[in-house]
Formats: C-alpha cells, structure tokens, sequence
C-alpha cells in the first residue's frame, strides 16, 4: 500500500468536496442573509418554512447523482467499462424524468406543503411567493445537483468545484440587484437562486459531456431495471441524508410554535442555516472519499477502506471540533448578520452555543453513512439515515422540550447527535474492524 499516493488522493477529493458541498449550502443562506436584511424577520421565517420543499429536489438530485457516482466507481474498480457508461446514461436519464416529473407534483400540492410545515397568514404568503418560483425552474436544481457527483466520481473535483462556485457568484449578484436594488422582495431572491441553478446545470452538463458522455451511445441511456435498481438502491441514503434535516427542521418548526411562537421560528430559521452549512461542510468529507471507498470496494480491498476511513474521521473530528469552539466563542457575529431585533438576538446567541456541540457528532454520522452506501451497505446507512427522524429527534424534542421548554429544543439535536454517534460505530466496528485484507493487486495510483 503506498500510503503517500493515497494520501495525495484523500486530499484531492475531499477538498474540493468540502468546498462544492458547503457552497451549495450557501444558496438558501444567501436568500435568507438578504431577505432579513432588506425585507423583515418574518420573511426569513417564510423561506425557512418552505425550504423543505425545496430540498425535496435537491435530495432528489444528490440520490440518483450519487446513486449513479458510486455505482460507476463500482465498476470502475472492476474494470466493467460497459456497465460504467451503462451507469452514467440511465443515470443521467433518471435526472432528466425526475426534473419534469417532480416539479410539477411538488407545485400541485404545493398549497397543502406550505399548511403541513407550519406556514399561516403573511409567513404562508410569502412562502409560497418564494417556492413558486423555484419549482417552475425545479429541473434546474435537480439536473446541477444531480451532475456533481458524476463529475467528482471521475476525478474531475476542480472541474466540479468550478461549477458549483459560478452558480453561487451568480446567485450573491442577482440577490443584490433583484433583493436590495430593484426591491422584489422573496420573489426576487427565489430568481436569484433558480438563476443560479440554472448556471450550475449547465456547466456541469457542458463538462459531463466534454469529458464523459460523448462516449456513451444512445442505448446507454434507456434504463433497465438492474441498473435503475442498483442506482435507486444506494442512492436511497444520500438522498435520506439530505432530506432528513429538513423533516427534522418541520418537526422543530412545530415545537418552536407551541413553546415560543413566531420568534421561536425566526430563531430557528438562523440555526437551521448554520447546521445546514456545517452539516453539508462535513458530509463534503464522506462525498469526497466516496470515490476512493467504491472503487477500493470494487477492488476487494477492505484494509484500504480502513485507512482512508480512519484519516477522514480524524480530519472531521479536527474541523467539527474547532468549529463547535468558534461558534461558542463567536456566537455574536453569526446571530448579527441576520439583522434580529433584541430579543430574538439573545435567545439565538444561546440557542447556537448549545447546538454548537452537535457538530463533532454530526461529522462522525455523516461520514459513517458515507462509508456505508460507498461499500454498499445500504441497510446500515438506511438505518441511520431514517432513525433520527421517525425515533430519535422525536422523542428528544419531546421529553426535552417538556422539562425545558424552549431550551429543551435547543438540547434535543446535540443529544440526538450523540445517540446516532453511538449506533453507527456499533456498526462500523462489524465493518471496518472485523474486515480481513483480500490479497487483490490493485493500482494505489488510481485514475478515474
């Protein structure tokens, strides 16, 4: 094992994962940073209520993206060059139906969301001034968030980067101009961010096609039930880990209604953009050595699977950790940029301290379903994924919130976060530490 090849991989993957991963979290957080300051608080508090809708296609996207990029780096590892292109086309297939079909749904029911999440009066107004316009552009998000993961599976990380970053240029520029100059308001910001996506989709499918499907034919892209199934298959937890904060973001919107009202929210609201950005920082450190596990997988080489594992916890542990002690040394300069009044300005300043010290744990859980669904064990992944929001957030905002009331919320996700840390190194330890090596010759170089 040459130990300084893969190394250098780590690092080529990761980083640029970590960053592609954290600006896509920058989108909603642009909208919410300009919209509290240019409109009001209870603005903020309308695209916090329909952001989970938004999500529904951006988690749709990462699962079939990443679905199809583990998939493909599978095969990889076994050489199958035909399954490889197989992979890429019914992929790219699959992003394609999902983004006509899945929009059109969303904004049938799009009424019924916004009274299910919570939203009532001037804040269901303006959330669904905001999400209309987003799901009329839907196939946008779904086809760029759809097409990173491919990109980065390849070795194209810069390339992936690159893309995302221009959408996100874009997205700060049409903000000011649409937001603060021309005063649209939440419609505004929603075009802003549609415009942005839209940016995305086509540069990353301008690189997938340079550098990738001009090899493939057009029967590649006629899906077939194995490799539908094989992509949906894995690609069910990434798209569960993109999700799920958001059905734990509608779970705590209630709570903060019933014990604290309108200013409840609104503080929520920031701490969701915060964990969103951190969550998404992270889990750019189990996307990017996805790559690396699938195709080492697809080698039989579990001792690899060990060592990039262990490397990639030990970074997660060092950035989650310095960013919990940021955060409750800084608490103030997160809580100012949202332009909160007094009231709303303390209890946030406390609220982020306390859920400051989820983000070891968060690290670990992103990168433990990561490594997961890379080596196709989909059922542990699974069962991580969806634990934390059908048992585990439920019942720690409820026994919680009833002894502490509005801090009890605050309280419920680190806790939470800590009960997942326990389950999923439980089932790490049967994975990693109890893999015998497989004596296979496999290039350490690796090129993908």
């Amino acid at each position: 094992m040459n130990k300084k090849i893969i190394n250098q991989k780590f690092y080529k993957y990761v980083i640029p994962s970590m960053i592609t991963m954290l600006l896509s979290g920058f989108y909603s957080i642009i909208d919410g940073l300009f919209v509290a300051n240019a409109v009001n608080d209870s603005a903020l508090a309308a695209i916090n209520i329909a952001y989970p809708i938004q999500v529904i296609l951006n988690a749709t996207a990462i699962g079939i993206g990443i679905g199809g990029a583990v998939s493909y780096s599978y095969y990889n590892g076994q050489n199958k060059t035909k399954q490889m292109h197989k992979t890429i086309g019914v992929t790219c297939s699959l992003l394609l139906i999902s983004g006509i079909i899945l929009p059109i749904v969303l904004n049938y029911f799009v009424n019924n969301l916004l009274v299910f999440l919570g939203a009532k009066g001037n804040i269901y107004n303006g959330a669904y001034e905001y999400i209309h316009v987003i799901l009329i552009g839907g196939i946008l998000p779904i086809i760029g968030n759809g097409i990173n993961p491919l990109l980065r599976n390849q070795g194209k990380t810069i390339y992936a980067t690159i893309s995302m970053s221009s959408g996100l240029i874009v997205n700060i520029i049409l903000d000011y101009l649409f937001v603060y100059k021309m005063q649209l308001g939440l419609h505004g910001a929603a075009l802003a961010t549609i415009i942005a996506q839209g940016v995305v989709a086509f540069s990353g499918t301008m690189m997938l096609i340079y550098f990738k499907l001009k090899e493939l034919s057009l029967i590649d892209y006629i899906p077939n039930l194995i490799t539908t199934k094989k992509i949906l298959t894995i690609g069910i937890s990434p798209f569960g880990q993109t999700l799920i904060p958001c059905i734990i973001t509608v779970i705590t919107n209630w709570m903060c209604i019933r014990y604290g009202g309108d200013n409840a929210l609104t503080i929520f609201s920031i701490i969701s953009y915060v964990l969103s950005s951190i969550q998404l920082f992270l889990q750019g450190i189990g996307d990017g050595i996805q790559p690396l596990l699938s195709y080492y997988h697809g080698c039989k080489q579990p001792q690899l699977i060990k060592y990039i594992y262990k490397k990639a916890i030990t970074l997660s542990l060092a950035i989650s950790t310095t960013l919990t002690i940021l955060v409750i040394i800084f608490p103030n300069i997160l809580t100012s940029l949202f332009n909160v009044d007094n009231i709303i300005y303390h209890e946030c300043r406390n609220a982020l301290i306390i859920t400051a010290l989820s983000f070891p744990f968060i690290g670990n859980n992103r990168l433990s379903c990561a490594l997961f669904y890379a080596t196709e064990r989909t059922l542990f992944s699974s069962i991580i994924v969806y634990l934390e929001p059908c048992v585990i957030i439920p019942s720690c905002l409820i026994y919680f919130s009833n002894i502490f009331k509005l801090t009890g919320i605050w309280l419920a996700y680190p806790i939470a976060q800590v009960i997942l840390t326990i389950i999923a190194l439980y089932f790490i330890y049967f994975i990693l530490f109890k893999a015998k090596n497989v004596n296979v010759t496999v290039d350490t170089e690796y090129s993908i």
